[in-house]
């Protein structure tokens, strides 16, 4: 298959795992890189001492959520294979769903687009794909969508919804056509712990979704009246009472709004 994957200049950890273990264990593949190329401010000596004053005057907690994404980043690169996007057709863009991606994209047909940090993605980038443009979802959607889902799971007590899911993307986040879907197992407490053993869990899920299109053959099904909630960056202060409750939940689901909405996934 001709897929193409859509990033950015400064992928995540996470992403790079995902994009690398493809790579290295689908080789057959026909693979380009779409790379979002954006300028960015480089931080002077005075911006970075203000940062570590900060964060020494004001240790209160804030800046909990932010160590230990970085402490699981850390865990997360001596994983990563190492592959070389030089090795690759390349195409670059200035924004993501540009013109510019979107003449990459004409000229490379690809079958299948894989959304790699490169942003939201609008109908005029999803819809070049032959097959689908897929996402990479640290979560069970669509009954968990947005950001943080492994933190929200924790926050509400919900555990069996913290997993990973590969999903078509559509006009709407994180409610696309399931292709793979996995929930994580484990048994370790901590926020870091957790999403780290997640992300091993979403390198596996992508190649699982990359297997099923790849092979064909299926038709797509509609479950209806899925609970779905939408979560966005949490609070760094509800992190900092969750750690201090060693992960315990502080609040329970029922409290939080939600809409049914309808679950699409794929039947072989």
């Amino acid at each position: 298959m001709n897929i193409c994957i859509y990033t950015s200049d400064q992928p995540s950890a996470a992403s790079l795992l995902n994009i690398n273990h493809l790579l290295q264990n689908r080789p057959d593949h026909n693979y380009s890189f779409l790379t979002v190329v954006k300028p960015h401010a480089k931080q002077g000596l005075e911006q970075k001492l203000k940062k570590i004053y900060s964060e020494l005057r004001f240790d209160d907690g804030r800046f909990d959520l932010q160590r230990d994404s970085l402490a699981i980043d850390k865990k997360v690169e001596p994983l990563i294979p190492r592959i070389n996007k030089k090795d690759f057709r390349n195409g670059f863009a200035d924004e993501v769903n540009d013109e510019k991606s979107v003449q990459f994209l004409n000229e490379i047909k690809p079958d299948i687009i894989i959304q790699s940090d490169a942003g939201i993605i609008r109908e005029n980038i999803f819809s070049r794909a032959k097959i689908a443009t897929i996402n990479v979802h640290h979560g069970i959607s669509p009954d968990i969508r947005g950001m943080y889902s492994t933190f929200w799971c924790l926050f509400y007590g919900i555990k069996e919804k913290i997993g990973v899911t590969c999903h078509f993307i559509d006009d709407h986040l994180d409610t696309g056509t399931i292709v793979a879907q996995r929930a994580l197992n484990s048994n370790a407490r901590t926020f870091a712990d957790i999403q780290f053993e997640n992300y091993l869990l979403a390198r596996d899920v992508l190649v699982e979704g990359i297997d099923k299109l790849a092979k064909g053959g299926y038709k797509i099904k509609t479950e209806a009246d899925t609970r779905s909630y939408y979560f966005g960056f949490p609070n760094p202060f509800l992190y900092y009472a969750l750690k201090k409750r060693n992960f315990e939940p502080l609040m329970k689901i029922s409290e939080k709004t939600f809409k049914l909405k309808e679950k699409k996934y794929l039947e072989f």
